[in-house]
């Protein structure tokens, strides 16, 4: 059984694409910080036929990511795809957007590019030894069609998997690991829902963003240093920086 590991698997995006995955024959492994959350979603795989397993992580402590790569090392010989999901723009009641530089706290902004940039780093490094030729990564961008006024940590951090994405599959290509990134504009996850309800109607469906993902991580798609950005209504294009 092909082994995959999805951070940002308890919502929105990371949710559908752990379910796709699932669906399709990978053990997922599904980090986030949520345990509830988290054990929701690997009992709905469950119950469908799949396998899954739990790591609760805190993505922006580096205890915790440290933690996350012994446990996997631990437990498998092999992963196949790490898709790299987990983001940082909201905390429980308020949206990190529409706000002056000097009004984000430090600690969202390390958190941000912690979480967002920082952690799949760490992760990839990892565990590339247990990655064998032909194993994917995926990283997870945004479209900013207003660009980075009121949102800079987390554009900034976007922009950095960017060009991790592209650094990595330029030092991975001799193993023939591929490496790409999916960047979509907006996308109508429940958070989305929540703090942006006029706008949703205008947003890309989480389902068309994992089956992009799942289309990246088949054995056979060589396709890598991409960045492909996705909106509603639009077949998916390379961009970069967009």
């Amino acid at each position: 059984m092909k082994n995959v590991i999805i951070t940002g698997a308890s919502t929105g995006i990371g949710k559908v694409t752990a379910i796709t995955f699932a669906n399709n024959g990978y053990k997922v492994f599904l980090v986030a910080r949520s345990k509830d959350k988290l054990q929701a979603v690997a009992d709905q795989i469950i119950l469908e036929g799949g396998v899954a397993e739990v790591i609760v992580t805190d993505l922006s402590d580096m205890n915790s990511i440290n933690s996350l790569i012994k446990n996997v090392t631990d437990k498998v010989d092999s992963i196949n795809a790490i898709i790299n999901i987990a983001g940082s723009w909201h905390s429980k009641d308020n949206v990190y957007a529409d706000l002056d530089f000097s009004d984000f706290s430090q600690k969202v902004i390390l958190d941000t590019y912690t979480v967002g940039f920082t952690a799949p780093t760490v992760i990839v490094h990892g565990l590339l030894p247990l990655m064998q030729r032909n194993s994917k990564i995926i990283n997870l961008s945004g479209t900013f069609k207003g660009g980075a006024k009121g949102w800079l940590p987390y554009y900034a951090s976007k922009r950095a998997i960017e060009d991790l994405t592209i650094g990595l599959s330029q030092e991975l290509s001799g193993r023939g690991i591929q490496v790409n990134c999916v960047s979509p504009s907006d996308t109508a996850t429940e958070s989305y829902a929540k703090h942006f309800p006029q706008y949703v109607d205008e947003a890309i469906e989480p389902e068309k963003i994992a089956e992009k993902i799942f289309e990246l991580c088949a054995e056979n798609n060589q396709t890598t240093g991409k960045v492909i950005v996705m909106k509603k209504g639009e077949e998916p294009f390379e961009g970069f920086h967009s």
